[in-house]
């Protein structure tokens, strides 16, 4: 707790001086990978220096929404990450796992999905970025379901898939989609990705009309999916059964963001939001 507040606090000195809008731009314009290291950090800080009187080192779902305190599971070997009830006011929404039978077995599928994500990479985002996790129940096995908003900012609702095929790469997955949805939230703060207008457009992802912004958090999520997956097939080490569910993945995400290929070209997003997803959706990204 200490380390975690020293840090914050010397990045928040730092950021005195600092615009973070410029940073972003920076950081697109360089074509970094679609996760932006080290940015989350500058994305949070910069959101906690907006938030008085709260104390960042003690986030949890509960505490934000103002509800009391609950029992929580610490992700091993990440001190700052936790698991916990699902709260009340999204009970109707999602059926929650059994905590006290469930959790400490997902809380451990937590920690080996995040070291599919590759520490040094897309999984310090995560670590940063999340910091509540509220285990949900999918709709049977072989499905995924995860989610996550602006009203609880650093928290993520995500079932695990314990005991079936690819476990871990799913769960990895859900947990980078998640995070970078909170990323680009915080980074549309500084950086507004859409501006006037409410034009819709067809989701490949959720099959239906959808509003351009969430259109774009599709593009975003699934381009920084795609980077991790590219990492991923390049190693050599990865078990045959696991390429193949890569391969397969990439495919079904390549497929997915041809067909939201024209979004760069809206008049709904503003200037930076052209930009980004000029640059998400540029070829050369996957070469790199």
């Amino acid at each position: 707790m200490v380390a975690y507040g020293l840090r914050l606090c010397i990045l928040s000195m730092q950021l005195q001086t600092a615009d973070i809008g410029s940073e972003v731009a920076r950081r697109v314009a360089a074509n970094e990978p679609c996760w932006f290291p080290g940015l989350a950090e500058v994305l949070v800080v910069g959101f906690w220096s907006e938030m008085s009187g709260l104390d960042p080192a003690s986030y949890s779902t509960a505490a934000w929404l103002g509800s009391a305190g609950c029992s929580m599971v610490t992700v091993p070997g990440q001190s700052q990450m936790a698991v916990e009830p699902v709260p009340l006011r999204f009970a109707s929404r999602f059926e929650a796992a059994a905590f006290a039978e469930e959790v400490p077995e997902a809380a451990s599928a937590i920690a080996c999905a995040l070291k599919r994500l590759v520490p040094g990479r897309a999984a310090d985002a995560v670590t940063t970025l999340v910091r509540s996790v509220h285990i949900i129940r999918a709709r049977g096995p072989g499905y995924d379901f995860s989610h996550s908003e602006p009203t609880v900012p650093f928290s993520v609702f995500v079932s695990v898939p314990l005991g079936e095929r690819h476990a871990m790469l799913r769960l990895a997955e859900s947990l980078l989609h998640e995070a970078m949805h909170l990323q680009l939230t915080l980074i549309e703060y500084h950086n507004p990705v859409v501006g006037a207008g409410d034009a819709y457009g067809y989701s490949p992802w959720q099959q239906r009309q959808r509003p351009v912004q969430g259109l774009f958090h599709g593009l975003y999520v699934f381009s920084a999916i795609q980077e991790w997956l590219l990492h991923l097939e390049a190693d050599p080490r990865l078990p045959s059964d696991d390429r193949t569910y890569v391969e397969r993945r990439l495919c079904e995400i390549g497929e997915e963001i041809k067909e939201v290929s024209t979004l760069a070209a809206s008049s709904t997003l503003t200037d930076f939001g052209r930009t980004l997803a000029r640059s998400l959706l540029d070829p050369s990204r996957l070469s790199r």
